[in-house]
């Protein structure tokens, strides 16, 4: 017997991915705008401002403004004599294939394209614990036609505080008992000793710096070892991917569709990404990104 009347499934209604200060020009916002963008990204984890137009120093100029001076980036991103200056500046990092076209698609498993938290350049430096408000923006310039399987391209979101909320209180009571050592990417290298790789240590169950809410921090696959797991690479790569697929089974992801001229916001002490696929070789993509950490905790 068919059931004329089924269920449908309910869609998600994430708190990530807010739209703010409609109409707007980021690059003339009054000090109480700023201090109301600021409460709803640590609100909300992830905010967006549609129909923006700047260069990547003026990029950099709203982040000092809006979030201070402590941006990751500097003399690693030299400026290329043969792209616009408009889209290069000392602390923005291009991404897409801003040259154009490649001559083949890019290897799908690398980088951005898996889940991730971007608190990895937090370790490197001593006067930063792994709390801190490190947040980064991305404007989008160009956009592809097209993302996987002929879907919009998209960014995907996942919010850890509800992942947080989602477990069973058994396993919340077991998670507030285990920590990570949070380390740089450099740890991915070979031949390093574990002396010389720069680490911090967190609880995986964090506490906001600005809201007080509980959430998890988990950092990365290959950057985050649970204490007494330092030697034993392999075992603490199985813990790390066991949790987070209990989190993502338990946890929505939110998907921010890209159009030009958007600029997303995410705190990376609220939420992981990851990027998703485009075809390089027919669509080009061009977006500015830079990482900043808040020093004024929310405060106008």
């Amino acid at each position: 017997m068919m059931l004329k009347n089924s269920l449908k499934k309910a869609p998600y209604n994430s708190r990530l991915g807010l739209e703010v200060l409609p109409g707007s020009n980021l690059l003339n916002l009054t000090d109480l705008q700023r201090h109301q963008l600021k409460q709803s990204l640590w609100s909300h984890g992830v905010i967006v401002v549609k129909n923006q137009q700047m260069t990547a120093f003026e990029l950099e100029e709203f982040a000092r403004k809006t979030f201070g001076d402590l941006m990751f980036g500097g003399n690693s991103f030299s400026l290329a004599p043969d792209l616009s200056p408009d889209i290069q500046s000392q602390y923005t990092a291009i991404l897409g294939n801003p040259k154009g076209l490649d001559q083949e698609p890019p290897e799908k498993i690398f980088g951005a394209r898996v889940w991730h938290q971007d608190k990895d350049g937090v370790p490197r430096i001593e006067e930063l614990d792994m709390n801190a408000l490190y947040v980064v923006m991305l404007y989008s310039i160009k956009v592809p036609e097209q993302g996987e399987n002929g879907q919009p391209h998209t960014t995907e979101y996942l919010d850890l505080i509800e992942a947080y909320n989602n477990l069973a209180p058994s396993h919340q009571k077991e998670l507030k008992q285990i920590s990570m050592y949070q380390m740089s990417p450099i740890y991915a290298r070979k031949n390093l000793n574990w002396d010389d790789v720069p680490k911090k240590v967190h609880p995986i169950v964090s506490t906001h710096k600005v809201t007080g809410q509980k959430g998890l921090y988990l950092g990365s696959w290959n950057t985050a070892i649970p204490l007494g797991m330092e030697d034993k690479p392999e075992q603490a790569q199985q813990y790390w991917q066991d949790l987070f697929e209990t989190v993502l089974k338990h946890t929505p992801v939110y998907s921010h569709v890209w159009e030009p001229g958007d600029i997303i916001f995410w705190d990376n002490s609220q939420v992981m990404h990851r990027g998703t696929f485009y075809d390089s070789t027919q669509y080009q993509r061009i977006a500015l990104r830079l990482g900043v950490v808040d020093c004024h905790s929310g405060n106008p």
